[in-house]
């Protein structure tokens, strides 16, 4: 389990201070997230058969991920959403209270995301990757701690969006 918390761990940190640069592969590799976390959701409801599950639901994963990198706007409101979505997981809210809250925050940070990319973007990537990389550093470390949790996801997302901010944009 380290080297999942070690692979998150590495994984935030690009995203979250390189969240605006990496957009087109982040874009794709959440467009995959997506698709695949749909197919495994749903897809159970029509079929029973666990391999052919996984099988349509990479389908599923290639084709989004496709969608999402091409169509680039389409992409920023899935990378937008669902970064404003984890960012609201980690809130230790009721579970449907907390669900309801993420796919709010996850919608309403997708439309801003493509109304004003750049900086919802950075925004958003340095949130998501401050917030999984807190949770998952204290988890390798073994410590259960909120306040140090939360003092680290405050200070690094304030890094991650202070070095965004600062690179030129390319676009």
């Amino acid at each position: 389990m380290d080297i999942v918390n070690i692979i998150t761990i590495v994984i935030a940190l690009a995203t979250c201070f390189f969240g605006y640069k990496l957009n087109k592969i982040l874009i794709a590799i959440f467009g995959l997230i997506i698709g695949f976390n749909l197919g495994v959701t749903y897809l159970p409801n029509l079929l029973t058969d666990q391999t052919v599950i996984y099988i349509v639901s990479a389908i599923i994963a290639i084709v989004v991920g496709i969608i999402s990198y091409n169509l680039y706007l389409v992409g920023v409101f899935l990378l937008c959403a669902l970064a404003a979505f984890i960012l609201c997981e980690n809130l230790n809210l009721e579970e449907n209270i907390q669900m309801i809250i993420s796919i709010i925050a996850g919608l309403i940070a997708g439309i801003l995301g493509v109304k004003f990319t750049r900086p919802i973007m950075i925004i958003s990537t340095s949130l998501a990757g401050a917030s999984a990389l807190s949770e998952k550093a204290l988890t390798l470390f073994n410590f259960q701690n909120n306040t140090l949790e939360i003092i680290l996801f405050i200070v690094v997302a304030i890094l991650g969006m202070v070095y965004q901010f600062k690179q030129k944009e390319v676009d």
